[in-house]
């Protein structure tokens, strides 16, 4: 009995995958080596916490450039680019190795900057290339690239922990800096597609800035509750409910854990009930979440609501993409940045808000009124959805 030969998976689509599994591990370099540039150079709290600041503006800059961009000089261009770009954070951050500790900060702010920066890039290639790669298959393949980011952010801070123990911690941004350069020739080299057909709205522009509008506003809600849960996971259990340490911190890798896994999940189950209900179902999730973490007791309950939230926020974004994608047919690169800075601006603010609130609100009161942000994103979501119900389709040709 002869046996099928085993399919194997183009050059071109392991480049762009492998290329969004780098960003992401790039993204947690900088937090993920907290403790080494500390301990090699003393890095105060105020120097480390300004670290992000480059990162979070050049991310928003990279991201509203990039559709412009990728008009004038082609989403391969970007994809090298960003590539490059974040290969350099990493010898940036590698190089405090050498550096007197009075070089460290600039640095480091300048590596923060470029990852940023390659990272907001990106957000139109690895948001367009996933459609045009699968184009019978493009709501999982938007979502099966946004596991393998995802994939990066709960792998690095495991890698370098690992690393750090072993006292080899140069490996991690080595061994990114090598591979994403590795990625950004590989990317320069192969064939990648150029077109796709989409189905479109006949009676409106593709343009319709309302409905941009309406997607930027429910992106930077979804960062509110991201950011919510996420950032303040840790402390809440440890501060609020005396929970030690190091269990504490295992609900931000349960987070990150569960976000992965279920975007793999939703990859499936969007083949089986489409895309929109299971876009629309997601924030009914976070909303119950918000309101049950009021009233964990230890570690068992909130790891547990932690994970579950992971869940909740999975495929949420990368799906928010992908439904806008197809009503702006001809400004997919568009539309993938202008979301990504909206994603950005939402996690920025939305973690300053909540800094602010902790000095004259409870985490309880917060979480209970953090429920508004998702349920104000299904209502938003639903007005989209009646609307576009009602609106007939044509086939449109983006070159």
């Amino acid at each position: 009995m002869s046996s099928a030969p085993r399919q194997r998976l183009p050059l071109h689509v392991l480049v762009v995958y492998s290329a969004a599994l780098l960003q992401g591990l790039a993204v947690v370099a900088f937090p993920a080596s907290s403790t080494v540039l500390r301990a090699m150079h003393n890095l105060s709290d105020e120097g480390y916490g300004s670290l992000f600041l480059p990162q979070t503006i050049l991310t928003i800059v990279g991201s509203l450039l990039g559709g412009a961009l990728a008009q004038k000089f082609g989403l391969r261009a970007l994809l090298v680019a960003s590539a490059i770009a974040s290969a350099l954070s990493q010898v940036a951050l590698l190089s405090v190795v050498v550096l007197s500790s009075s070089l460290v900060l600039p640095i480091l702010l300048i590596g923060t900057g470029l990852m940023g920066l390659g990272f907001g890039v990106a957000a139109a290639p690895l948001n367009t290339y996933p459609g045009l790669l699968f184009a019978q298959q493009r709501d999982s393949a938007l979502i099966a690239l946004h596991t393998a980011l995802g994939a990066g952010f709960s792998l690095g801070p495991i890698l370098v922990s690992s690393l750090v123990a072993a006292d080899v911690w140069v490996i991690f941004p080595s061994l990114v800096a090598t591979s994403s350069l590795l990625i950004a020739l590989l990317a320069a080299r192969v064939t990648l597609p150029q077109s796709l057909r989409f189905e479109a709205p006949a009676d409106r522009m593709p343009g319709d800035r309302s409905t941009l509008a309406l997607f930027a506003a429910i992106a930077v809600l979804y960062a509110f509750a991201e950011g919510t849960f996420s950032n303040w996971a840790s402390i809440y259990l440890h501060d609020a409910r005396g929970v030690g340490e190091s269990l504490a911190a295992l609900a931000i890798s349960g987070f990150w854990a569960a976000l992965t896994l279920g975007r793999l999940i939703v990859a499936t189950l969007v083949t089986r009930v489409g895309p929109q209900r299971v876009w629309i179902s997601l924030p009914l999730g976070m909303a119950a979440i918000f309101l049950l973490l009021p009233y964990v007791t230890g570690a068992i309950s909130g790891l547990l609501l932690f994970v579950l939230a992971g869940f909740a926020c999975s495929a949420f974004f990368p799906l928010t993409v992908a439904i806008a994608s197809k009503r702006f047919p001809d400004q997919g690169a568009t539309v993938a940045s202008l979301l990504t800075a909206a994603l950005m601006i939402g996690v920025g603010g939305g973690s300053f808000a909540l800094g602010a609130l902790r000095s004259i609100a409870s985490f309880e009161s917060i979480y209970r009124l953090s429920a508004a942000y998702p349920l104000t994103a299904i209502v938003l979501g639903l007005l989209f959805l009646g609307e576009d119900k009602r609106a007939p389709v044509r086939r449109i040709e983006s070159r």
